[in-house]
């Protein structure tokens, strides 16, 4: 019995397969990585400071489920969080967080003293006026799970259009 060379058709539409399967991995553990809400422990909420920015700069804390919320400043250059009221505000050196634990329901604003155009807020929510399943940060604005659908969809198609074009062995 003699065994015949797998082709290269069957040879490209396996590793477009196997292409395929891996970016569908890929998606779903970066869309669970990407929209899942950004607290970091029941208690806190987080904000990084990051490329002279607030990432997740804009949250919503509840008071007695999240109301503590940690700066922590990943560039390396000093930075500070003060608020626009003066009711907190502090120094972060590179590597080095800041703390503060929000007790009354409002909106507070805050910026960088040294850098002055980056800004932050927090959404403060009293206990009984929150919903009862607002218990971390706020999920992202941005639409990261509508990109990655656009892109995989993307993929799938480049897939599809690649293995119908290639010329078939006869």
């Amino acid at each position: 019995m003699t065994s015949r060379p797998i082709s290269l058709r069957v040879r490209t539409k396996v590793n477009l397969q196997l292409l395929l399967f891996v970016s569908i991995l890929a998606f779903a553990g970066l869309s669970a990585l990407l929209v899942s809400p950004a607290a970091s422990a029941q208690g806190t909420a987080s904000v990084t400071i990051k490329n002279f920015s607030f990432n997740s700069g804009s949250i919503t804390v509840v008071i007695g489920v999240n109301n503590t919320v940690t700066w922590t400043n990943q560039d390396a250059v000093t930075h500070t969080v003060t608020s626009d009221n003066g009711s907190f505000g502090g120094s972060v050196p590179p590597g080095a967080t800041f703390t503060h634990t929000f007790t009354t329901a409002g909106f507070f604003g805050y910026h960088c003293s040294i850098h002055t155009f980056m800004k932050g807020s927090v959404k403060v929510l009293d206990e009984s006026s929150s919903s009862s399943s607002l218990t971390t940060d706020s999920v992202p604005e941005f639409p990261f799970a509508a990109v990655g659908v656009v892109l995989l969809t993307g993929v799938l198609l480049f897939s599809y259009l690649t293995v119908r074009k290639m010329p078939r062995n006869k």
